[in-house]
C-alpha cells in the first residue's frame, strides 16, 4: 500500500496557541497555510495534521504461533492500566508501526524492572521493520507490518531513542557507548504470539496476563476527532476521567492501516494508545470499540522480553569480531551470530547496488565502517602499526540464498581472521541452483525416456537431451546473473546521478590503503564468483589498482571473458594467481543437479551459453590447454598431499564442495600469506 496522506475530515477548531504549536512542529501542510488577516472576525479551522495510515496487514504464515490463554487467570471486568506510559508523536511519518512497538518495549522493561525509565527509539524498530518486511521493493518510509517489526526486534534487539533519534539510521561509531547497533542487542525479544483478531476473549486474557498488545486496524475518519479532545493544560490524570470513545464511521470497512498498542479495556471496548501527541484523544488514549475493532482489526501479537544472557553483554560490549586468544568466539544460535559477522558482509542487491533489505543488509557508511572501525580494530589488536594488512574479500558461488550464503560467511570470516586476513565476504543471493534444480525437474517429466538399463551411452544421451531441452531458460537464468555478477563493479554512465556499484564503493575505501602500501588486497572467487571476481580485477586495473592474489575455485567464467579481462594483468597488475577445479572424471560424477548427471560446470559450458558448447575456465578439458599463467593449479580430489606440504590434500569431489573443504581453505590462506 502506498504512502497516503491523512484521507479525513478536518480536526475541529482548537485555541490560537494550540494552532500555532501544530502547524510549527507538526504539519508542513498548516506551516505553508497563510495566516489569515489579523482583521478578520473568524478563522477557517486548521487542516487536518498529515498522520499517514500505513500500516500494512501481515502476510499469511504458516509459522506464526498462535496464542493461548493461561486458564488460571481470571480476566478483571475492567481493566484501566496503572503504569503512565510516555505518549509518543510520530508527526508526519510513516512509522507507527516504531512508535506502537518502542511503546510496548519500554512498557515491558518497566514492568520487568530491567530499566526504571526506557526511552527506546522507535525509528531503529521501524528501520528494521521496512528491512524484514513481507513485502518487497523500496525501504523508504512508506509504512511496514507488524510481523516485519517484529522480525526486526527478533534478529536485532531495540536500542534507546538517543541513539537513533530519527528517520535517517545513525552512522557506525567508534565506540561501544555510542553504537545504536550494539545497545540494541541488550533488549532482545522472546517468544511473541499472534492472537486471532475476531477472538475478544482471548485478547482479553492476553491483556490481564501481559498487560499490553501490539495490534493495527484500519484508521476511518473517526480517528480524527480526537485532535484537540485534550486541552493543552488539562491534567495528566487520564484515569480521573472519562476516555473519549473514537467514533464510528459509515463506511462498512477502513482500508488505511495505522498500527498502535492496547493497553487495557472498559465495557465499551479496547483502550488503546496512539502515537498522534497527547492532545489527541484523552492525554492520548482512546476507546476503540468493541464494534469498530471488529470491522477494522487487521493483526494483534501478545510479546515477552527474551533473557539477556552473558553472550548478549559480551556482544554489546565489542566493537568487533570478539577473540579469546588468536582465536574467533562467534555466538553458537544463529541470530547473535548473524549479528556478529554482519558488519564483515557486504550485500548486493541484483542490480549491483547495495542491498538494503534482508538479514545482512549494506549502506554506504557500512563500507566505511568496514575500513575505518574494523580494519583499524583488527591492526590494533594484531600489532601491525605500518605494516601491510592482507584483506581479502571472498566473492561466494552462485549456488548459494541467503541462508547458506551466512553460513558459509560464518565459516571463512573467523577463518581469514585468525590467519591474520582481514575479512570482506561479498554476499549476493543468487541461490541460483534451486532455480536449476527446478527447470531440471521440469525438464526431467517432459524429456521422453528409452526402456532398458542407464548404460554410459545411455546416460550420455539422456544428459544431451536435457541439455537442449534447457538451452533457453537456463540461458536467461544464467544470463541475468552474469549480468548481476558484472553490474557490480560497472560504473554509473557519465551525467547519471546514481549510486555507484558496490564494489566499486567497495574499493574506494581501501585505495588509498592499497596505493599506499598499507593493504595487499587479495580476490577469492568460487563458482559463479569468479565472474565477479574477473569483472572486478577489469575495473580495478583500469584504475590503475593492483591485485596482490587471485584464487579460484571451479570458475564457472567463460574462457573468452577471463583471457580478455583477468589474463593481460596477471603476473602485472595481478601478482599471483591460483586456481582450483575438478578433474574431468569428477566432474562427469558430480550429482549437483539431480537428474541431470554431470556437473554444473558442464551445464553452463554445454547448455546455459546459449546451446552452444562454451569452454569455461574452471573445467579441466578446457583449462589444460589454454596456457593460462597460473602459479599453483589444484586438481580435485588430489587423494594424498603434496610432497613436503603441510597442507591437508584438496578434496572437494563436488562442484560446491571446495568451499568447505578443509585442504582447498589451507591452500588459499598458506597463498594469501605469501
Amino acid at each position: 500500500m502506498a504512502a497516503k496522506k491523512q484521507a479525513g475530515r478536518a480536526a475541529p477548531a482548537r485555541k490560537t496557541a494550540d494552532k500555532k504549536r501544530q502547524a510549527a512542529t507538526v504539519s508542513t501542510a498548516a506551516a505553508k497555510t497563510p495566516r489569515p488577516a489579523p482583521k478578520r472576525k473568524s478563522r477557517k479551522p486548521p487542516p487536518a495534521l498529515p498522520f499517514r495510515r500505513t500500516a500494512k496487514p501481515d502476510a499469511f504464515d504458516v509459522r506464526d504461533l498462535p496464542f493461548r490463554p493461561n486458564i488460571s487467570v481470571t480476566p478483571k471486568t475492567e481493566m484501566i492500566p496503572a503504569m503512565g506510559l510516555t505518549v509518543k508523536h510520530q508527526e508526519d511519518t510513516s512509522a507507527c508501526t516504531g512508535f506502537a512497538l518502542s511503546t510496548v518495549v519500554e512498557y515491558l522493561l518497566r514492568k520487568s524492572e530491567r530499566e526504571p525509565r526506557p526511552a527506546i527509539s522507535p525509528f531503529m524498530l521501524y528501520s528494521m521493520a521496512r528491512r524484514y518486511d513481507e513485502f518487497p521493493g523500496s525501504v523508504d518510509d512508506t509504512g511496514s507490518s507488524l510481523r516485519g517489526a517484529l522480525k526486526g526486534w527478533f534478529k536485532h534487539g531495540a536500542c534507546s531513542q538517543e541513539l537513533f533519534p530519527a528517520l535517517a539510521m545513525p552512522a557506525a561509531a567508534n565506540e561501544t557507548a555510542d553504537d545504536w547497533w550494539l545497545d540494541a542487542v541488550k533488549r532482545p525479544l522472546g517468544a511473541y504470539y499472534r492472537i486471532d483478531t475476531r477472538n475478544i476473549v482471548e485478547m482479553h486474557a492476553a491483556l490481564n496476563e501481559v498487560g499490553i498488545l501490539y495490534a493495527s486496524a484500519g484508521c476511518h475518519a473517526g480517528w480524527d476527532d480526537g485532535h484537540g479532545v485534550t486541552p493543552q493544560k488539562a491534567p495528566s490524570t487520564p484515569g480521573a476521567q472519562p476516555f473519549w470513545i473514537i467514533p464510528p464511521d459509515k463506511q462498512d470497512a477502513a482500508t488505511d492501516g495505522h498500527a498502535f498498542v492496547i493497553v487495557g479495556y472498559t465495557q465499551d471496548g479496547f483502550l488503546i494508545q496512539n502515537s498522534w501527541g497527547e492532545e489527541w484523544g484523552t492525554h492520548g488514549m482512546a476507546v476503540l470499540t468493541y464494534d469498530d475493532w471488529m470491522r477494522n482489526a487487521m493483526d494483534c501479537w501478545v510479546v515477552q522480553l527474551g533473557v539477556v544472557t552473558h553472550e548478549h553483554t559480551k556482544i554489546s560490549n565489542s566493537i568487533t569480531l570478539r577473540t579469546d586468544g588468536k582465536k574467533v568466539t562467534l555466538a553458537a544460535g544463529t541470530v547473535l551470530r548473524n549479528r556478529e559477522i554482519s558488519p564483515f558482509i557486504v550485500n548486493v542487491g541484483n542490480n549491483g547496488k547495495l542491498s538494503n533489505s534482508g538479514t545482512f543488509r549494506t549502506t554506504p557508511d557500512d563500507l566505511r565502517a568496514i575500513v575505518d572501525v574494523h580494519m583499524n580494530a583488527a591492526r590494533e589488536k594484531w600489532g601491525l602499526k605500518d605494516r601491510p594488512m592482507d584483506v581479502c574479500v571472498y566473492a561466494h558461488g552462485g549456488l548459494v540464498g541467503e541462508e547458506d550464503a551466512a553460513e558459509a560467511a560464518a565459516e571463512w570470516i573467523p577463518l581469514l581472521y585468525e590467519k591474520q586476513i582481514f575479512p570482506v565476504f561479498l554476499m549476493w543471493e543468487t541461490d541460483f541452483i534451486t532455480t536449476v534444480k527446478n527447470i531440471i525437474q521440469d525438464a526431467a517429466h517432459s524429456v521422453p525416456r528409452t526402456t532398458g538399463g542407464l548404460g554410459e551411452r545411455l546416460e550420455r544421451w539422456w544428459n544431451q537431451r536435457l541439455e537442449r531441452w534447457l538451452a533457453r531458460p537456463g540461458t536467461v537464468i544464467w544470463g541475468e546473473m552474469k549480468q548481476n555478477a558484472q553490474a557490480m563493479s560497472e560504473p554509473a554512465p557519465k551525467g547519471m546521478t546514481q549510486e555507484e556499484a558496490a564494489m566499486i564503493m567497495l574499493y574506494k575505501h581501501f585505495k588509498s590503503h592499497v596505493s599506499e602500501g598499507r593493504v595487499r588486497l587479495h580476490i577469492v572467487g568460487h563458482s559463479a564468483g569468479a565472474i565477479v571476481a574477473s569483472h572486478f580485477v577489469h575495473r580495478l586495473t583500469a584504475d590503475g589498482g593492483k591485485l596482490e592474489s587471485l584464487n579460484l575455485m571451479a570458475p564457472a567464467v567463460t574462457l573468452d571473458t577471463f583471457q580478455k579481462l583477468v589474463v593481460p594483468h596477471l603476473k602485472t597488475r595481478v601478482k599471483r594467481y591460483q586456481q582450483f577445479h575438478l578433474s574431468d572424471r569428477a566432474e562427469e560424477d558430480d550429482p549437483t543437479c539431480g537428474p541431470y548427471r554431470r556437473s554444473l560446470l558442464y551445464l553452463v559450458s554445454e547448455s546455459f551459453e546459449g546451446g552452444t558448447t562454451t569452454p569455461l575456465l574452471g573445467m579441466e578439458r578446457y583449462f589444460r590447454g589454454a596456457g593460462i599463467p597460473c602459479d599453483a593449479v589444484h586438481i580435485s580430489p588430489a587423494g594424498s598431499p603434496a610432497p613436503g606440504s603441510a597442507n591437508p590434500p584438496v578434496a572437494a569431489s563436488t562442484h560446491g564442495g571446495f568451499d568447505n573443504d578443509k585442504g582447498t581453505q589451507q591452500q588459499i590462506i598458506a597463498f594469501i600469506k605469501r
